[in-house]
C-alpha cells in the first residue's frame, strides 16, 4: 500500500481522487456523456458510432500527498440515443488508497521531528506517522438527460454502498505508537445518491459545465465548475484530435464527513484519439488531513 501510494503521488495522472481521513473521498462521475459534444456533436467523427447508446467512462486522480482514486462508470441510453433527450441507466464503481497524516502530542512531535524524513517534497514535521488505507464505492442510477442544441441538463437518482478500511500505519520512529484500534477504522454505509450535470456552448468556441454528487454515506459530496476555449491549433496537429478541445480554469470542492478539500487547477478537454475523448486537469488543492500538494485528473470516455 505504501509503494502504490508514493507511485501515485510521484505520477500523478497515473491514479485517482482525494479521501479525507475515515471517509470515502471518492470522487464521482463528471459531466456524463462528454463535455463538448453539444454544439460540436459526437456523431461528427466518422470513428465514433453516429447514434451512440452506450458510454465507457473512466476517471483517474493523483495527488502528491499519496492519495488516489479510480473511478469507472457506464451509462447506457433506454430510448434514445446519447446525442438525444432520454432516459439513462447509470452503473458505477470506484477503488481508492489514501495516506493520512498522524498528528501528535508536541511532546511526540519533538521526538518525532528528530527522525522526520522527505514526504514527496513535503515536510512531516508535526505529525509522528501515517495511516495508510482503501475504500471502495459501487452506485447504480436512473436519470432524464434534455439535450438542446447549444446546451443540455442531466438529473440523476439511485443508491449507493460505500466500504473503507485501514490497512496499515508506518510511524516516523517506533518509540511513538498509534493508539486507534484499525478495527475502529473499517465500515459499510448505504444512502441516496443524487446528481445533476450540465454544459453550455454559448458560440463554438466557448464551453461551460457543472456538475455536482451527494450521498448521505458518509456525508460525501463532490462539485466541480469549469470553463473554457477551443484551441486555435490550425495545421500544428491533425485536426481531428484537437477540433473539440478547449482550455480554461478547474474549480472543484470535495466534501466528506464535515471535511473540505477545494481544488483550482486549470484543464484541457476534449482531446480525441480515435474514438476516446480525453480530459487532462491540474492544478493546487489543500487536504485538511494531508496539507497542501498538487492534484492531476485524467479523464477518458468512449461512445458506442
Amino acid at each position: 500500500m505504501r509503494r502504490v501510494s508514493k507511485l501515485s503521488g510521484l505520477c500523478l495522472i497515473s491514479f485517482t481522487q482525494f479521501l479525507i481521513f475515515f471517509s470515502p473521498r471518492a470522487c464521482s462521475q463528471p459531466v456524463g456523456e462528454l463535455v463538448a459534444s453539444s454544439d460540436k456533436p459526437l456523431q461528427q467523427s466518422g470513428s465514433i458510432n453516429r447514434e451512440p447508446k452506450i458510454e465507457f467512462y473512466n476517471w483517474l486522480y493523483g495527488s502528491s500527498r499519496g492519495n488516489w482514486f479510480e473511478w469507472h462508470t457506464v451509462t447506457a441510453s433506454m430510448n434514445s440515443s446519447l446525442i438525444e433527450s432520454g432516459f439513462r441507466l447509470r452503473g458505477m464503481g470506484g477503488i481508492g488508497g489514501y495516506a493520512d497524516d498522524i498528528a501528535g502530542e508536541e511532546a511526540e512531535n519533538t521526538l518525532a521531528s528528530a527522525y522526520s524524513v522527505d514526504d514527496n517534497f513535503l515536510p512531516t514535521m508535526g505529525t509522528v506517522g501515517k495511516l495508510y488505507g482503501m475504500n471502495g464505492f459501487g452506485g447504480l442510477q436512473l436519470g432524464y438527460t434534455h439535450v438542446a442544441e447549444s446546451w443540455k441538463i442531466s438529473a440523476f437518482v439511485g443508491a449507493s454502498v460505500v466500504r473503507i478500511w485501514a490497512v496499515e500505519t508506518i510511524m516516523t520512529t517506533e518509540i511513538v505508537k498509534f493508539s486507534r484500534d484499525l478495527a475502529t477504522l473499517k465500515g459499510t454505509k448505504y444512502g441516496v445518491l443524487a446528481s445533476i450535470e450540465g454544459e453550455y456552448h454559448p458560440t463554438d468556441k466557448l464551453m461551460f459545465s457543472a456538475w455536482g454528487i451527494y450521498t448521505p454515506a458518509y456525508k460525501w459530496g463532490y462539485f466541480e465548475l469549469k470553463s473554457g476555449v477551443s484551441l486555435p491549433f490550425g495545421g500544428i496537429l491533425p485536426k481531428e484530435i484537437l477540433e473539440n478541445a478547449y482550455v480554461g480554469p478547474h474549480v472543484a470542492l470535495n466534501v466528506s464527513n464535515g471535511l473540505r478539500q477545494p481544488m483550482f487547477g486549470a484543464h484541457l478537454t476534449g482531446i480525441t484519439l480515435g474514438p476516446v475523448y480525453m480530459s487532462i486537469t491540474t492544478g493546487y488543492t489543500h487536504e485538511q488531513l494531508t496539507g497542501k500538494g498538487i492534484y492531476s485528473i485524467l479523464e477518458t470516455s468512449m461512445q458506442f
